[in-house]
């Protein structure tokens, strides 16, 4: 990691201001935006869980940016308006930038998150904890990457997930702003399945046809 600080406004982002239009996202799919799975977690949470050992909400989100600055959340989700403490969120997507080079990423949260790209861990910013940024630089070719992005909030009310990135000669902006294609996840091929499937009728017919001819003869 190359440092950690107190947000709050002193390093391009948590500036507490026009909170109020922030979200997790929108029940809406979209066509340039990340995919948010939501989890409803224990009261005992102290870091990330795994999520794929957990079952999501029947009710996933949808973000075109990860920006939601410090504020007191208690609106919840679609379907699940009474829920703004003790739940997870796991954001997936790819994206595309414009042009190769080296990036800065900087993830702030309260409390705990994780940004992974291309399925190596690039930040780690766990725990419970007031508003915390970490931020790491990581070289991205000009060809599509997975992204995926882990958050809990622990206790009510305040909470706060905002990803920025940045060139080494350039001000932090909002993930992705104008310098990445965003695309939600592909959805999960089911090809093999439908192979296995044709082997087994296959094989079944294969075994009634044997012992069609054992019967005849």
């Amino acid at each position: 990691m190359l440092g950690a600080c107190r947000s709050g406004g002193k390093d391009g982002g948590g500036m507490h201001t026009d909170s109020s239009t922030r979200s997790f996202g929108d029940s809406i799919p979209i066509s340039n935006g990340l995919l948010g799975r939501v989890y409803l977690l224990p009261d005992t949470t102290r870091r990330l869980p795994d999520f794929d050992t957990l079952t999501a909400v029947d009710h996933p989100i949808y973000a075109n940016e990860i920006n939601i600055p410090w504020q007191k959340w208690s609106t919840g989700f679609p379907g699940m308006r009474d829920r703004f403490e003790w739940f997870g969120i796991e954001y997936t997507g790819e994206f595309k930038p414009y042009k190769a080079g080296i990036y800065i990423f900087k993830l702030i949260s309260d409390d705990g998150s994780k940004l992974f790209i291309d399925d190596k861990e690039v930040i780690d910013n766990d725990g419970i904890h007031a508003e915390w940024a970490e931020r790491d630089t990581l070289y991205l070719s000009d060809s599509v990457h997975t992204i995926k992005l882990d958050y809990f909030q622990g206790p009510r009310y305040e909470l706060a997930l905002q990803l920025y990135w940045n060139l080494p000669d350039s001000p932090a902006r909002i993930f992705p702003g104008k310098a990445f294609v965003l695309y939600p996840p592909k959805p999960m091929s089911w090809w093999w399945l439908w192979i296995l499937i044709g082997l087994a009728v296959l094989s079944i017919l294969f075994l009634l046809s044997k012992k069609l001819k054992k019967n005849t003869v």
